[in-house]
């Protein structure tokens, strides 16, 4: 009698593939403000029972998402643009780096900030991006500057999601806004650095 070995390695490859699946689907509908497990199934064409299976709770699945979103973003080199020897130009790249990072992080920033309260995760999520966010408003205006807060509320994520909606501008438009009021406050230009 023949003995085979029993070879888990395809049922492991196709459980990560799942759960890859799961998240891409929860971080899509979370940047939609969707939660529900049986969306989030449908999104990733499998039963909520699955979905269950991988992520018992949501706050398991904000973990992930977490998690799984932090690896793809690219983090602004804080020092870089702190050696930018030229005012101007520190505020314009200082800002489209954390422009970057708004407009990567829009609809989980959202999401993040609606339910920040109810989530550990994602509570902790936002004291994260808050203190990036503060550190870049530390490279602009140090805390002792009379404008310092003038500046960290312009650099605020609610701000920049207030122009791209409201203010109907791109990504590009309100980071140009952005960095035009800033300047004008720390430099008095009212045109945008560099032009």
């Amino acid at each position: 009698m023949m003995v085979r070995n029993y070879d888990s390695s395809r049922r492991r490859k196709a459980a990560g593939q799942t759960r890859r699946d799961i998240l891409r689907a929860a971080l899509k509908l979370h940047w939609q403000g969707v939660t529900e497990y049986d969306a989030i199934a449908e999104e990733a064409g499998c039963s909520v029972a699955t979905v269950r299976k991988h992520f018992p709770t949501k706050e398991d699945l904000f973990q992930g998402c977490t998690r799984a979103f932090a690896e793809t973003l690219d983090m602004p080199d804080l020092d870089a643009l702190a050696r930018v020897p030229d005012t101007g130009e520190r505020i314009r790249s200082t800002v489209q780096e954390l422009c970057r990072i708004h407009a990567a992080m829009f609809g989980y920033a959202w999401l993040s900030a609606r339910l920040g309260g109810d989530s550990p995760t994602l509570e902790a999520e936002m004291a994260a991006y808050a203190g990036l966010t503060d550190a870049v408003a530390e490279l602009l205006a140090p805390s002792a500057s009379p404008r310092a807060s003038l500046v960290r509320g312009l650099l605020d994520f609610l701000t920049y999601r207030a122009l791209r909606l409201s203010g109907e501008l791109s990504d590009d438009e309100a980071a140009e806004a952005l960095t035009s009021a800033i300047a004008a406050l720390l430099i008095g230009r009212d045109e945008h650095p560099g032009s």
